[in-house]
């Protein structure tokens, strides 16, 4: 990402390059602390304090405990984002996240478990809208997609590094010193990093040269700001085009599959590929590594070939599918686990393109309620993905027969893409496909 941003001194500012770094840190941990629970259920101690060792449906629900209410919440905490704007919903989300953390820490009854994961849901479903609508005012459309693809690469950086540092601080101190060192980071790290290297737009920054504001703003096809009469007309225009239907509808895939392939993968590996528990938090990480590198490789190109954003999103479902099926099928271990990753990694590669298809559809004066809508849907739908796997699992005894669902549920959504192909801003289509056209308009 560059700019020709500068002061009058000629000094040149990216002040943008610092709120991508608190928002994608912020994201980081809001991911650790979601994904840690996959780490314990393969953990024989937590799983026999809560009453669930061998019952992989229950262990299934404690991912969909949090999954279901942050989706449905997430509908409404985008229009709230609107309101308090980006920079404090990241905040109150990061304070949020760190009570659970702690009060699950202390606690040794599944119900209660369950209660703490909805609230943990709750808590950070103000924290998509929020992220979405930095973003959104930050960077010009042309950035987007690397933008994107840099703070959503917290997805999988989060899982890279919790799953073996969570097995080491789980071996060493017990599963209940994991969630207190999550509690910790998010409020001496997180939070700070957002307070103070982040502003809700590039205006509040006091320290942002006014060609850096004009080189963003110049770059930007939506409105900036609207009129609180104007908020429901625009927001009726974004909901009755039904190109972001479609699109919603494909997201629908990319959830599924990334919740229930991530909730079971250290269990996969350690129960059917035979692992032993250390050893399966090891190669857990290689998905969630191939995944980082594939998102900002996507957000490249998203960004280089604007156009093509649409068709690397069906692409890249397919061939995670097929890459997912042929990891699952072998008797390989090592066959598996490079196809499982690479995979994951075509699945990932997909987010930044998504999300910048995403906001050039709303303007921005409703995109936090535009992508609240996008993003709770899905996580509505990827609250069974962990279900059924773990049901399924339970009722064949392998986890095979879950992930080919989810493999054949990815090409299903991959085909909602192919209306955005010629186009995807309302009144505007795409010129005739080719690898070496420039942007489109």
């Amino acid at each position: 990402m560059q700019s020709s941003a500068s002061t009058g001194h000629g000094i040149p500012t990216r002040r943008r390059i610092r709120v991508v770094i608190a928002i994608s840190f912020a994201f980081f941990v809001a991911y650790f602390d979601r994904t840690n629970v996959a780490v314990l259920i393969a953990n024989h101690n937590f799983d026999q304090t809560f009453g669930i060792a061998g019952n992989k449906a229950a262990q299934g629900v404690l991912i969909t405990a949090f999954l279901l209410p942050y989706g449905l919440v997430n509908i409404i905490t985008g229009p709230i984002s609107d309101k308090l704007g980006g920079r404090r919903g990241i905040a109150l989300a990061i304070i949020g996240w760190t009570i659970c953390m702690v009060l699950s820490g202390v606690i040794t009854n599944y119900t209660v478990l369950l209660i703490l994961r909805v609230l943990l849901g709750v808590g950070e479903s103000i924290m998509g809208p929020s992220v979405n609508m930095v973003t959104a005012q930050w960077f010009p459309d042309k950035e987007r997609a690397r933008a994107n693809s840099i703070w959503l690469s917290g997805l999988f950086i989060a899982p890279a590094f919790s799953y073996p540092l969570l097995a080491w601080i789980v071996g060493s101190f017990g599963w209940r010193q994991s969630f207190f060192v999550l509690a910790a980071i998010g409020l001496f790290v997180a939070l700070p990093l957002i307070w103070f290297w982040t502003k809700n737009t590039p205006e509040d920054d006091k320290k942002i040269s006014p060609e850096e504001i004009q080189y963003i703003r110049a770059g930007q096809s939506a409105p900036q700001k609207l009129a609180q009469s104007q908020f429901w007309a625009e927001a009726k225009k974004v909901f009755g085009y039904h190109k972001y239907w479609f699109a919603l509808f494909a997201y629908c895939g990319y959830q599924p599959g990334f919740w229930g392939i991530g909730t079971f993968l250290p269990s996969y590996l350690e129960q059917q590929r035979h692992q032993t528990f250390g050893s399966a938090s090891i190669f857990a990480i290689l998905p969630w590594i191939a995944a980082t590198v594939f998102t900002l490789a996507g957000g490249y190109i998203g960004d280089r070939k604007q156009r093509v954003r649409s068709r690397l999103w069906s692409f890249g479902y397919v061939v995670a599918a097929i890459f997912s099926y042929i990891g699952t099928v072998t008797h390989s271990l090592g066959i598996s686990i490079t196809f499982i990753s690479l995979g994951v990694g075509m699945l990932a590669s997909t987010l930044g393109p998504m999300w910048a298809i995403v906001q050039e559809m709303s303007p921005q004066g409703v995109s936090g309620f535009a992508s609240g809508v996008f993003n709770g849907v899905s996580y509505v739908a990827a609250a069974f993905g962990p279900t059924v796997v773990g049901n399924i699992a339970d009722a064949s005894n392998s986890f095979n027969v879950g992930f080919y669902a989810l493999a054949g549920w990815m090409v299903v959504t991959a085909i909602a893409v192919i209306p955005l192909w010629r186009g995807y801003r309302k009144g505007k289509q795409l010129e005739p496909f080719s690898l070496d056209n420039g942007l489109h308009d």
